[in-house]
Order: C-alpha cells, then structure tokens, then sequence
C-alpha cells in the first residue's frame, strides 16, 4: 500500500509542476501577445494565428506560433553555429525524437524540418 501512495503523490506532485509551468508559459504568451504581437508585420502575424513558420521569424515569433520546444540545443556543423528548437511527438523524448525541428540562425529561422 505504501508504494501505491507514494506512486500517486509522485503523481500529483508532477502533474502540479507542469501545471504551473504551462501556467507560466500562458502568461507569457499573453503579454507577448498582447505587447508584440500588435507590431509585427500582417504577414507574421498570420503564420502565428495558424501556428506555422517562415523563414527570418525570431525565437519569439516562434513561441509565439508553436510553444515552447520541450528541448533546445545548438549544433556545430559548420563554423557557424545553429540553434534547434525540437518539438516531439507525445510522450517521447524531445531530444532523441522530434516531429518538428526548427533551425535557427542568427536568431532567426533559417529552415524546419
């Protein structure tokens, strides 16, 4: 029984952790939103409103159209480096498998995948 209650306070405990974060994430949104949203040009705006991308969007632009990625990391194939922000499938691994993977480029995207 003791393994039981604890298997089901790991539970809460994770479930109310990634309330607050989504929590978190929403307010941000919200003010960027509410903030930035307004100054960017109508055809920005419009891949954020269908939760798509363009080339030359910005890391906030990104959040803005798809959330934020579950894994960042920066790879080096080249001289320069490139930021990949990795949006996974549900339940696996952002960092081993992704369904979408946006790259960035001086702060701007580059391409996805």
């Amino acid at each position: 029984m003791t393994g039981l209650v604890q298997k089901l306070m790991r539970t809460v405990l994770w479930l109310f952790v990634g309330l607050l974060v989504l929590g978190a994430c929403q307010t941000e949104r919200d003010r960027l939103m509410r903030e930035n949203y307004p100054g960017y040009p109508a055809v920005v705006q419009q891949a954020i409103d269908r939760g798509a991308l363009m080339r030359g969007m910005t890391h906030e632009q990104v959040f803005l159209a798809l959330g934020e990625p579950l894994c960042k990391k920066t790879i080096q194939p080249n001289e320069k480096p490139i930021e990949v922000w990795l949006y996974p499938p549900a339940g696996r691994d952002p960092c081993l498998v992704a369904d979408t993977r946006v790259y960035f480029e001086d702060g701007v995207v580059s391409r996805w995948k």
